[in-house]
């Protein structure tokens, strides 16, 4: 969905982070849930 695997860089908070990478895929689910409710919604879907 957005390279989370692909995602392997040294300079990443969420590496040094331990709920970091929780928090990322959270917030990508989230982000997904939230737009596909307001597109229902608004009768777009």
């Amino acid at each position: 969905m957005a390279g989370v695997y692909g995602m392997n860089f040294d300079q990443m908070p969420e590496l040094h982070w331990a709920w970091g990478y929780p928090f990322a895929v959270a917030l990508m689910l989230g982000l997904g849930v939230g737009l596909w409710g307001v597109f229902k919604w608004r009768h777009w879907l």
